[in-house]
């Protein structure tokens, strides 16, 4: 049996501290059968962190692949401090419990609003309906690392991490994808494919090998935590070291495996974190390619090219290294599966430019 305090004794060994900011990632299944089920999971947290301490965890609902991006009850143009919104999330049910705590604070985003719930619940959480982005300036993500807070994968892997997208939302990086400025939402990665969502196991290799990622037992789970100082570090270290290194496309000409190119990726930011590690205010970045300005072509040579397809009397090129397009997604079969072709400026013809 799994109890309060057990769970809670895991969670100090696992180097949870008194006065922590936890930034929590989890599944509640991965911990085995727990008395009390979510709620002692939340109890277990609290007593760990003590009064001085704050519990954060994604309330996140639908997102950009429905109709209508904002949560059933949220009016959009709501601009109060914090959200009212009584919507469960889809992050799970440790999540959902959180969200049920008396004196709780959800931060105002039609998709993708945090819960948190302790001392500082209402500093990370207030005016975030003023963030441009998900995940950029003012988001919780910055309040966590002032508050030199942590990040907890319960259950989960690192790929699971929503602090992936901080820098690539701060410093606009150009593979970026659609934008939906009424509801503040970005869809990322339309021109790649996410490292961590394609190959889990590569990243959680990479930050386990540099000695950012800290494992250990929290009831039957394999369980993680990343100090969330060291971790903005790291991220600063391997996008100034390489801009794309979060999206994964065909290495070369000849070859059409991404796992080539995640692999490759991987290895660069183990060597430049050991090498040469810096923080966000020492990133100096290449001059990037505009969208704007960018050439609309397709270079129906590549192996990641996926031909033309018809869509509502329109023809559309795809890519199979591009993840799915938002607007595209809902005609189904080969939408759902390959993005929008992105030539003009994706970044592994930047290698290969047309003859």
């Amino acid at each position: 049996m799994i109890d309060k305090k057990s769970l809670a004794y895991d969670l100090t060994a696992l180097g949870i501290k008194k006065g922590d900011c936890v930034m929590l990632h989890s599944s509640l299944s991965a911990l085995g059968f727990v008395e009390g089920g979510a709620d002692t999971v939340v109890d277990a947290f609290m007593h760990a962190i003590g009064p001085e301490g704050t519990l954060v965890t994604p309330a996140f609902t639908r997102g950009a692949w429905f109709s209508r991006l904002a949560m059933d009850d949220c009016s959009m143009d709501c601009v109060g401090e914090t959200c009212p919104s009584q919507s469960r999330s889809n992050e799970g049910a440790i999540p959902n419990a959180v969200l049920k705590r008396q004196g709780r604070i959800r931060g105002c985003h039609p998709t993708h609003s945090w819960v948190a719930y302790g001392k500082h619940a209402k500093y990370i959480c207030k005016d975030t309906y003023k963030c441009q982005t998900l995940c950029g300036k003012g988001t919780a993500f910055e309040k966590v690392v002032e508050l030199d807070g942590c990040i907890v994968t319960l259950g989960v892997m690192v790929n699971t991490v929503t602090f992936w997208h901080y820098l690539e939302d701060v410093l606009e990086l150009p593979y970026l994808g659609y934008y939906h400025p009424a509801e503040r939402h970005l869809s990322y990665c339309t021109d790649g494919r996410r490292i961590q969502y394609e190959f889990p196991g590569v990243m959680q290799e990479v930050v386990r090998a540099v000695g950012l990622l800290k494992e250990g037992r929290v009831g039957k789970s394999k369980s993680g935590i990343m100090r969330a100082r060291e971790f903005r570090r790291f991220m600063a270290t391997i996008v100034n070291d390489d801009p794309y290194c979060f999206i994964v496309r065909p290495p070369d000409r000849t070859c059409d495996n991404l796992a080539v190119d995640a692999m490759n990726k991987g290895a660069a930011m183990i060597r430049a974190y050991e090498t040469n590690p810096i923080d966000i205010d020492e990133i100096d970045l290449p001059i990037l390619p505009n969208k704007k300005t960018a050439q609309e072509t397709v270079r129906e040579d590549c192996p990641a090219f996926a031909g033309w397809h018809e869509a509502g009397g329109k023809s559309y090129s795809l890519c199979r290294a591009n993840d799915r397009h938002p607007e595209l997604f809902r005609n189904g079969g080969i939408f759902n599966k390959c993005g929008k072709t992105t030539c003009g400026y994706c970044p592994w013809h930047l290698k290969f430019p047309v003859e």
